[in-house]
C-alpha cells in the first residue's frame, strides 16, 4: 500500500501538486473564517440551533459571540492604543487573558481594525502560507510538499482556534533557512519576531553555532530585539510601556508552575519525578546542545544541521511548561520535516505513522471523548514526539563518516537525500 501511495505521489507533477496544496490551504482559511462568520450571525445561528441538539447546540451558542484567541488579539491591540492594561482580565470581551508581548499587540493592530471575517481569513492565511514558504526554504520542493500535505490537519486545527503556532513554527524554520544562507540580520529578525509572540523561539539562535557565527548572530539579535521591545513606544509613553511589561511579567510568573502537555507533565503522571520544571528543562537543554558540543566534526554536514532544526522544533514544545494541545503544531512540523527529509526506513515510517495518528488524526478525525482527557492527551501528544526526539538526538550523536567511507558506494536513497539537502539548504 505504501508503495502504491508513493508511486501515485511521484506521478503528480510538482508544480501542479504545489498549486493544489496552496489552494487547499487557502480554501481551508476561507471555510474557517466563513463558517465562523455565519455562526456569529444571530439569525443563521438561531436557525442552525433548531436543527441540532446536545454538544453541537452548545458549540453554536458559544459561536454566536466569538471570544477566543483572535478576539483576545484584537482587543489587546485596541487596548494598546487606549492605554488599558493588556494583561488584565476582560470577561465581557473574551474568555482568557492576553499573554503575548506588547510588540505583538502593536504588530497585530492592522487586523484589529479590519472587518472581523476578513481579518480572521488574513490571519489564518498568513499563518498557513508563511509556514508553507518556510518549509520550502529548507527542503527540496517535493519533500516540502510531502511535509505540508501531512501537516494540513494540524494547520487546520490551528485555524479553528486562531492560534499563532503556525506563525511561530514558520519563524523558527525561516531563522534556520536564513542562517543557512549566511543572512544574520534576517535570522535575527525571525528570532526576535518569534520571541515577541512566544519566548521559546530564542532557541533558534543556536542555529548559528554550527556555522561558527554565534557572536554576529547574537549581536544582530540583540539589536533587533531591542528595537522590537521599544517599538510600542510609537503608541505610548515609556512609563506606560514599562507598566505593560511589568504586568506581562506578573502573568507569566503565575503560569511558570504549569505543566500542561509537556515532558514534565508526562514524568509527573508516571509518578517517578516531582522535580520543579526548571530542573527538567535544564536537563532537556543540555541534551539538546550535547550533539553540537560533541560532533563539531559534523557541523559542515547539511543533514546534521537539518536534523538539529527538527530537534529544536520538538524541544521547544516538549520542554515548554505551557505546551498546549495547539502547541504541538510546532513539534509536528519538526516531525514532518524529519520524515520527509530522512532516508526511508521501516522504523522511521512506523514512528511517523504513530505520531500522525496520535497528534493530528486523534484530534480531528477520530472520535472519542476519552482521547481528549488531560491524561490521554498528554500521552498521545508527548510520548510519540519524545520518542522521535530521542531518535533524532541519537542520529545527531553519531560520529561523522570517515573520508574513505564518504567516497564508498552508498544506497541511492542516501545519495539522493544528501544531494537534495545540499541543493535546498545551500541554494539562494
Amino acid at each position: 500500500m505504501l508503495d502504491r501511495l508513493s508511486n501515485w505521489w511521484s506521478s503528480i507533477p510538482t508544480a501542479r501538486l504545489r498549486r493544489v496544496l496552496i489552494v487547499v490551504y487557502l480554501l481551508t482559511a476561507v471555510a474557517d473564517a466563513g463558517g465562523k462568520a455565519l455562526a456569529a450571525n444571530p439569525r443563521i445561528n438561531a436557525a442552525a440551533q433548531r436543527l441540532v441538539t446536545g454538544r453541537s447546540a452548545d458549540d453554536l451558542r458559544r459561536a454566536s459571540r466569538p471570544s477566543g484567541n483572535f478576539e483576545i488579539f484584537r482587543t489587546a491591540s485596541r487596548h494598546l492604543f487606549t492605554g488599558d492594561d493588556l494583561y488584565a482580565e476582560y470577561p465581557a470581551a473574551h474568555t482568557d487573558r492576553f499573554k503575548y508581548s506588547p510588540t505583538f499587540a502593536l504588530l497585530f493592530s492592522p487586523l484589529a481594525w479590519l472587518p472581523w471575517p476578513l481579518a480572521l481569513f488574513l490571519w489564518s492565511a498568513l499563518n498557513a502560507l508563511l509556514l508553507f514558504v518556510a518549509v520550502e526554504r529548507v527542503l527540496p520542493q517535493r519533500q516540502a510538499l510531502l511535509a505540508m500535505a501531512f501537516m494540513h490537519l494540524e494547520v487546520l486545527r490551528g485555524m479553528q482556534n486562531a492560534q499563532s503556532n503556525a506563525l511561530v513554527a514558520a519563524l523558527i524554520v525561516l531563522a534556520f533557512a536564513a542562517m543557512e544562507r549566511g543572512r544574520h540580520w534576517r535570522t535575527a529578525a525571525a528570532v526576535a519576531l518569534g520571541a515577541s509572540v512566544k519566548i521559546f523561539p530564542l532557541a533558534a539562535l543556536t542555529f548559528a553555532l554550527p556555522h561558527r557565527r554565534a557572536f554576529r548572530a547574537g549581536l544582530a539579535a540583540i539589536v533587533v530585539g531591542v528595537l522590537l521591545v521599544a517599538l510600542p513606544l510609537l503608541a505610548m509613553t515609556p512609563a506606560a510601556l514599562l507598566a505593560q511589561y511589568q504586568s506581562w511579567r506578573a502573568v507569566e510568573s503565575v503560569d511558570a508552575l504549569q505543566r500542561w502537555f509537556s515532558i514534565m507533565a508526562l514524568a509527573s503522571r508516571w509518578g517517578a519525578l516531582g522535580w520543579p520544571n526548571w530542573i527538567m528543562q535544564l536537563a532537556g537543554t543540555a541534551a539538546l546542545l550535547v550533539p553540537l558540543a560533541l560532533r563539531r566534526d559534523r557541523w559542515d554536514d547539511p543533514r546534521f544541521r537539518l536534523l538539529y532544526l527538527c530537534s529544536v522544533l520538538l524541544f521547544v514544545v516538549l520542554f515548554n511548561h505551557q505546551a498546549e494541545r495547539a502547541s504541538y503544531l510546532i513539534a509536528f512540523t519538526g516531525v514532518c520535516i524529519w520524515f520527509a527529509s530522512e532516508p526511508r526506513a521501516a522504523w522511521r515510517t512506523a514512528l511517523f505513522g504513530i505520531a500522525l495518528v496520535t497528534v493530528p488524526l486523534m484530534s480531528t478525525l477520530i472520535p472519542g471523548a476519552w482521547l481528549r482527557t488531560p491524561a490521554a492527551t498528554t500521552y498521545r501528544l508527548a510520548l510519540p514526539c519524545f520518542v522521535i526526539w530521542l531518535a533524532i538526538q541519537r542520529a545527531l550523536l553519531r560520529p561523522a563518516e570517515p573520508a574513505l567511507a564518504r567516497r564508498a558506494p552508498r544506497s541511492s536513497d542516501e545519495l539522493r537525500v544528501e544531494l537534495d539537502l545540499n541543493v535546498a539548504l545551500e541554494g539562494g
